[in-house]
């Protein structure tokens, strides 16, 4: 299949090529051209970038020192030709070396890439990822669009109940990440369809980057940086053959086609001569569920030996073993996994999940750490040190909330109720400390359905929380408790974001609507903020960021002029900025910028007085925005 990437001229029909893509890679045998040409298109490049501005990593710099508002407060059509004379002759910048910590204590490296390299990475990944998402396993979630650790756990604990599966292999791969074979890469990749050269050879490139650590370039012969775009993909692309190599055992095997049925009766008949074996992986941790010991050693056997001498890696020795859960338990994803028996009947089991508590507690920690400097004192004003105290109460929740929102699908209402008892006795000493140890627990503390903070957590609830008080506004302290444990679901095979069925679905089954996507709007209809305008008044304020940002203001106001709520109609559209003496990495944000038509938009920039009574409040809150020009930095 030769991608036409001229058919693309807007978000929406970038969409239904990258759809294409992945129905002809599913139902059909053909190769792949053109993806270059692809991934240099407008769209491509201004989708790419739109993807990277949104995460935190923007704002950190590769060795070029440069983040990603260099490019924003740049003009569109500078930074689109930038990117494509890199891409042309692309040669990536090493990627600089940093390291995290592990539970384990031991240092895990991470690769930052340029800023240009992870355009570059991005704009590959979204012409890579639907011919591979098509050819993925079924039951491996991670790094994948919407699926996630709670899929994988609902597998497991399904294939314990239904399928009488207690020996379970747990699998760890030794540095997967620093040992992937390049070759087997590329020819994994190859085997895909994908049989553009130049498309290959970028990967290639992109892997071969080097590594700077101290000034010191040591170029990459194996393996992937992780903090690369495209790594995680790749990854689940090195491990796929992998995948259906343990699926031919049971779940795919070839037998399955011999009756009339294979979906209702395959697996049926291939019981018959074959013991079930089920694989569910998430990245490089995965697990492997058998009916006996022997069957389990000797799948580990052929496993060892696979990824040794086809893909160059090895097990860990250490971490890698056969556990029977009637017994033990497994530890997977920072979950505790095991088989309990039904107390109504001993012969049947079920599978049951709860926190691991050696990683749960080293997370609470953090917690308390944070609660404790909530109250710690900075030679700074009483006011201004309260707004302090607040933000990091906020911090603190946000880790609450995260931690309780992963674990609620776990057996873990008295594990939550253990841990708020743990930071309250914490928060107890930090809010006498803030307020004076002379004070009752009546006036440090306020019911929760008064907080102004997390609103749609603490409405139903009247339990008494810690609060900052702050201009009459109280910012609480919140509870492990009130998030509601829920049983994992497990995963719709069909959701996709690559088919309009898939789309649906997920919005259906997640409650969550998807971006909307840029059209062709101002390229059509808008006059006044043309390109031609911008080149010819050179307003700062109309860089990339900016015309990249009205169009997802005009979808977000639903196509109506904010002022007066008429339907926008051609050669009256209009994008205005709410504050426009904001920072420049400030004032092209989304919610800086109005959908007006061009009647209102030259009312808020005037000093006429205003009769129509439909548009003059809003007009008026937007002149007022206008002269506050006095910012606190």
């Amino acid at each position: 299949m030769r991608v036409n990437q001229r058919k693309v001229t807007n978000e929406m029909e970038l969409q239904g090529v990258l759809d294409s893509m992945y129905a002809t890679s599913r139902n059909e045998s053909k190769p792949f051209f053109g993806l270059v040409e692809l991934m240099t298109n407008r769209e491509v490049i201004i989708t790419a970038i739109h993807n990277i501005k949104s995460n935190k990593g923007s704002k950190t710099a590769g060795i070029d020192n440069k983040v990603m508002d260099d490019f924003l407060h740049m003009d569109m059509e500078k930074v689109i030709n930038c990117v494509r004379s890199v891409v042309g002759n692309y040669n990536p910048l090493p990627v600089r070396r940093v390291y995290i910590k592990k539970k384990s204590g031991k240092k895990r490296p991470l690769g930052i890439p340029a800023i240009i390299d992870r355009i570059i990475q991005e704009m590959a990944r979204i012409v890579l990822e639907p011919i591979a998402e098509a050819k993925f396993y079924d039951y491996s979630y991670g790094f994948r669009p919407y699926r996630s650790a709670e899929h994988a756990t609902a597998e497991i604990l399904e294939r314990i109940r239904r399928s009488k599966t207690y020996w379970v292999i747990e699998g760890d791969i030794k540095s997967f990440f620093d040992n992937i074979n390049h070759n087997k890469l590329i020819e994994i990749l190859w085997g895909m369809g994908i049989k553009d050269k130049r498309f290959l050879m970028l990967i290639k490139k992109m892997l071969r980057a080097g590594v700077m650590e101290d000034n010191t370039v040591t170029p990459n012969e194996t393996g992937s940086p992780q903090g690369g775009i495209i790594s995680p993909l790749l990854a689940n692309i090195y491990l796929n053959n992998f995948d259906w190599m343990i699926a031919h055992m049971f779940q795919k095997h070839p037998a399955r086609q011999a009756v009339k049925d294979p979906l209702r009766q395959g697996l049926s008949y291939v019981r018959r001569r074959h013991l079930r074996c089920h694989l569910v992986r998430y990245a490089d941790d995965w697990i492997i569920l058998c009916e006996t010991k022997e069957q389990a050693q000797r799948i580990l056997t052929k496993i060892d030996k696979y990824l040794w001498h086809v893909l160059g890696i090895e097990l860990s020795k250490e971490k890698t073993k056969i556990t029977n859960i009637l017994e033990n338990k497994i530890t997977f994803l920072g979950l505790k996994i095991f088989a309990q028996s039904d107390y109504r009947n001993k012969q049947k089991y079920f599978g049951k999940a709860i926190p691991d508590m050696k990683s749960l507690n080293n997370k609470v920690r953090e917690v308390l750490k944070d609660v404790r400097w909530i109250g710690r004192h900075q030679p700074i004003k009483e006011d201004d040190f309260i707004r302090w105290a607040a933000v990091k109460t906020e911090r603190a929740n946000a880790k609450i909330v995260g931690l309780a929102e992963y674990y609620k699908i776990t057996t873990c209402s008295h594990i939550y109720k253990s841990l708020d008892q743990r930071i309250y006795n914490q928060a107890w000493h930090t809010w006498r400390k803030i307020y004076g140890k002379k004070k009752y627990w009546e006036d440090l503390t306020i019911p929760s359905n008064q907080l102004s903070n997390r609103t749609d957590r603490h409405k139903r609830r009247k339990d008494r929380l810690f609060a900052i008080e702050i201009d009459n506004i109280h910012v609480g302290l919140t509870k492990f408790q009130f998030t509601k444990s829920v049983r994992a679901m497990k995963f719709n095979e069909k959701m996709t974001p690559f088919s309009k069925e898939g789309r649906k679905l997920f919005e259906k089954r997640s409650g969550k609507k998807l971006p909307l996507q840029r059209g062709t709007y101002y390229t059509v209809m808008e006059l006044w903020y043309s390109y031609d305008a911008y080149k010819k008044y050179r307003n700062p304020l109309r860089n990339f960021e900016f015309l990249m940002n009205r169009e997802y203001a005009l979808l977000r106001d639903k196509g109506r002029c904010k002022c007066c709520d008429d339907d926008i109609r051609k050669g009256i559209l209009h994008c205005h900025h709410i504050k426009p003496y904001l920072p420049l990495d400030k004032v092209n944000k989304v919610s800086n910028l109005a959908t007006v038509c061009r009647k209102c938009h030259l009312l808020i920039h005037s000093k006429k007085e205003i009769f129509d009574s439909k548009r003059k409040d809003k007009i008026m809150k937007y002149r007022e925005r206008l002269m506050r020009r006095t910012v606190k930095k």
